[in-house]
């Protein structure tokens, strides 16, 4: 094999059929790419520019600590700045956690599960170790971060009285600080399992914290990569040309606007055109446009022969320019939210808006998903598990066991889809813990409303000796056999009232 025949195949990746630099042979490839390759896409060519980006490897080799933080340094002054970048991570947040995702223990047991969750929601009114966040809160926050820093940090700690609380760290406050034995502020062992944090203080230093006491909450995208990109990384150069294209815009817009007239003169064909500036050619037979200036509407101008006074019209913005920066944002937008859900929904009818919501639906579904499994769960296990340790809760089999009940779910039709809820309840097809589920309640809990409110009524019509249907007649009338309390001594059996065939007569 030739020379010439040695680089072709290390630069197709291709065995040398020598002694050839293993260093020369990756160098090579990656400068000529799949020279000669069957795949066009692996091919160089003068008519396009060069795909930056060294050969393919590890994801955390891709983002280095420069990298990423030069990604959330952008994304952050676009979170302040653009009100497109805004809407799109407050619609995730508001649509993900809502009024914020609730707990519901799941043990065996159902009056543990209710004073589990009582502690629960005792606790999270202010879980945060400064004491300014609640549960809910601490959710939006943590939401929010995935978008514009790509990742958040969870710490459970404890508070000086010994309580378990959480404490919020944002993504620059994890990193390689003053020493070296990490990757990007993350120590990991043989198997690439985190082994702690190392979470920088404001003079530099690092302190390492065992990996258990952190939670990591991202939305993974590589098993190779240790650290997380901001999800809206791939939006950063489009939303800044759009900003940079709009200013300079509206700074044109300014201008042309400030231009109320325009005069236009002859030229006088009997001076010579000498090519440079003359201070006195404001004289050589053409109006003042000082005294022009001094000439309102409504008043008669006179002018020279040859002159014209014409109003100035601008055409910026053109329509070219603003379907131009729509364009933009609508490539921004792909990868986290539908063009359509975050920023105008005008162009598309009946069927399209269905599946926007959808997708934005399921964009929220995962976004829940990753904030259940990463941070939620977890907090849940540590709170509760506490709160056993100390004798606080009894301990019983399952009460690491726990589901949660999302914010209420999105919907472009809410009547058509009620209606549809309810029949399938009444054929079966659904429980009644899923449709409450769908409308962000708890089933257990609006149960308890339900009877307690069907108690009122029943009792009340029993006080004022009134039939039940002047109170509350339900659509399938009330089942006979029900009975409330006599208006004289409160007593159980008296029937109310009995709807049937004899009384709707």
């Amino acid at each position: 094999m030739t020379q010439r025949d040695r680089i072709i195949a290390a630069m197709n990746g291709q065995p040398t059929g020598g002694r050839f630099s293993r260093f020369m042979a990756g160098a090579l490839r990656w400068a000529f790419g799949g020279y000669g390759s069957a795949y066009e896409g692996a091919n160089q060519s003068q008519a396009r520019g060069r795909v930056p980006g060294a050969a393919p490897g590890d994801a955390k080799r891709d983002l280095a600590p420069s990298v990423r933080t030069e990604l959330v340094r952008r994304s952050r002054y676009l979170s302040k700045n653009s009100g497109f970048v805004r809407e799109l991570v407050g619609d995730m947040a508001i649509y993900s956690t809502g009024d914020g995702i609730r707990p519901q223990a799941q043990s065996p047991d159902p009056e543990w599960n209710r004073q589990a969750e009582a502690y629960f929601k005792s606790w999270s009114a202010r879980c945060e170790v400064t004491g300014r966040f609640s549960f809910e809160e601490c959710q939006s926050i943590v939401c929010r971060a995935i978008d514009i820093d790509g990742e958040y940090f969870v710490l459970k700690t404890r508070d000086p009285a010994g309580e378990p609380v959480i404490q919020l760290i944002e993504a620059h406050r994890i990193g390689e600080g003053d020493r070296e034995g990490t990757v990007d502020g993350i120590g990991l062992d043989a198997a690439g399992r985190p082994r702690f944090y190392r979470i920088l203080e404001d003079d530099g230093a690092g302190i390492d914290v065992p990996a258990a006491s952190v939670l990591h909450v991202f939305e993974p995208e590589s098993a190779s990569a240790v650290r997380a990109a901001p999800v809206i990384q791939h939006s950063i150069n489009n939303v800044l040309d759009e900003m940079e294209l709009l200013a300079l815009e509206k700074h044109a817009v300014k201008d042309n606007c400030d231009i109320a007239r325009v005069l236009k003169s002859p030229r006088d064909l009997t001076d010579e055109d000498t090519g440079d500036f003359q201070i006195g050619a404001g004289e050589i037979g053409s109006s003042d446009p000082v005294s022009l200036q001094k000439i309102v509407g409504g008043k008669l101008v006179a002018l020279k022969p040859g002159e014209e006074l014409d109003s100035f019209q601008s055409g910026r913005p053109s329509p070219t320019f603003t379907g131009f920066l729509e364009h933009l944002r609508r490539d921004s937008a792909l990868g986290v939210l539908p063009f359509e859900f975050a920023a105008d929904s005008t162009r598309i009818g009946g069927a399209g808006v269905r599946l926007v919501v959808a997708k934005a639906d399921r964009r929220f579904s995962f976004r829940q998903m990753v904030l259940i499994g990463r941070f939620l769960t977890p907090v849940w296990a540590y709170v509760i598990g506490d709160a056993i340790e100390r004798g606080l809760l009894p301990n019983v089999a399952g009460w690491h066991r726990v589901r949660f009940q999302k914010p209420r779910k999105l919907s472009v039709d809410a009547g058509r889809e009620a209606q549809q809820n309810r029949a399938d309840v009444e054929a079966g097809l659904r429980t009644l813990e899923d449709s409450y589920a769908e409308l962000g309640q708890d089933f257990e809990e609006q149960a308890e409303i339900r009877a307690q409110n069907a108690r009122f009524l029943f009792d009340l019509a029993a006080k004022y000796g009134v039939p039940i249907e002047m109170l509350y007649r339900p659509s399938g009338g009330i089942p006979s056999g029900l009975t409330a309390a006599a208006p004289d001594d409160g007593a159980q059996g008296e029937r109310v009232s009995e709807v049937g065939p004899e009384r709707s007569r």
